[in-house]
């Protein structure tokens, strides 16, 4: 008779599931790295301590694999695979922030006044929005939200990592790589400032900061002291908001919270004058995208390792 032996299957199943998805990260990192330090070459783009940022990957990689080693010997796997993500987050949150900086130097005309007449054609006006949520306490608690997402996202990145919630874990991780990878070619080609330069309109003293910024690094000798937001076209406000739901969505008591405050994030990004709203529908459309093909991978990686686990003859 043929049965399959659970107890030893399980855990091959699940390390060879584990391969797939470190397989794609690790080619897809070292791709990016490589055009990464290509771009910066390329751009004359010079980074501030990149020697102490490697240190700092190291130490905390050191760090999660030590938990990591702990729950292998505990049994835990899910907390092992889970937290196995965190390193491939720091990776990417150190090589992708200079490939950023390197698309803002190709110097492509700047798409403000585009992406102002885009809105227009469907009788949309940003600083309508922005006069409107200032009067008014709707428009004021949405506003507050726009600053939330930095927490959201430390949030996104290490609960499910530190809970065991290893699909979860993996969608957010690969659903950002595959967004920058759509996303970057967009504000390479369709750079811009924000509304406030589009409509010509005094901006805050942040925007004002971040439209001195975007000019800045697109000067080709410019030495990067700080990274600033820069990126308009697509959203990635937008983006992360909705990647965030999508990583938290498996613990329930945070469903209806985390998506109320993720929608309105989204929505701030237009009340408070950062964004156009050609830029949050383009941000919605990327994210989408992203985390279908990301769930499609994990998906199918499970589905394709489980089909190839022999069965075992009693």
């Amino acid at each position: 008779m043929t049965v399959l032996l659970e107890k030893t299957a399980q855990p091959q199943i699940q390390s060879r599931i584990l391969r797939g998805f470190h397989l794609l990260m690790a080619c897809a990192c070292s791709g990016v790295l490589l055009v990464t330090v290509v771009a910066c070459k390329l751009t004359s783009l010079r980074l501030p301590n990149p020697l102490g940022i490697a240190i700092a990957l190291a130490f905390a990689a050191a760090v999660v694999f030590t938990l990591a080693i702990f729950w292998h010997e505990k049994g835990k796997m899910d907390l092992r695979d889970a937290a196995l993500t965190i390193p491939w987050v720091l990776l990417l949150s150190a090589i992708l922030p200079p490939l950023v900086l390197a698309a803002a130097r190709l110097d492509m005309p700047l798409q403000d006044a585009n992406l102002a007449r885009f809105d227009q054609w469907f009788g949309i006006s940003v600083p309508n929005i922005v006069s409107w949520s200032s009067r008014h306490w709707v428009g004021n608690l949405i506003n507050r939200t726009y600053t939330l997402l930095s927490p959201l996202l430390l949030l996104s990145v290490f609960l499910p990592a530190l809970t065991g919630k290893v699909k979860n874990a993996q969608l957010f991780v690969l659903a950002n790589l595959i967004a920058f990878t759509i996303g970057l070619p967009l504000f390479a080609l369709l750079p811009a400032i924000g509304p406030w330069y589009g409509y010509h309109v005094s901006p805050t003293p942040h925007q004002f900061d971040c439209q001195t910024a975007i000019l800045l690094f697109r000067a080709p000798e410019h030495r990067v002291t700080h990274i600033d937001a820069i990126i308009c076209f697509p959203s990635f406000h937008v983006i992360w908001a909705i990647s965030c739901a999508a990583a938290l969505w498996g613990f329930r008591f945070a469903r209806i919270p985390v998506a109320l405050l993720s929608g309105m994030i989204v929505v701030s990004t237009v009340t408070t004058g950062w964004h156009y709203v050609c830029d949050v529908a383009a941000g919605l459309a990327v994210a989408i995208l992203s985390l279908a093909l990301a769930k499609a991978f994990i998906d199918n990686n499970r589905a394709g390792r489980m089909r190839t686990e022999p069965l075992v003859r009693q």
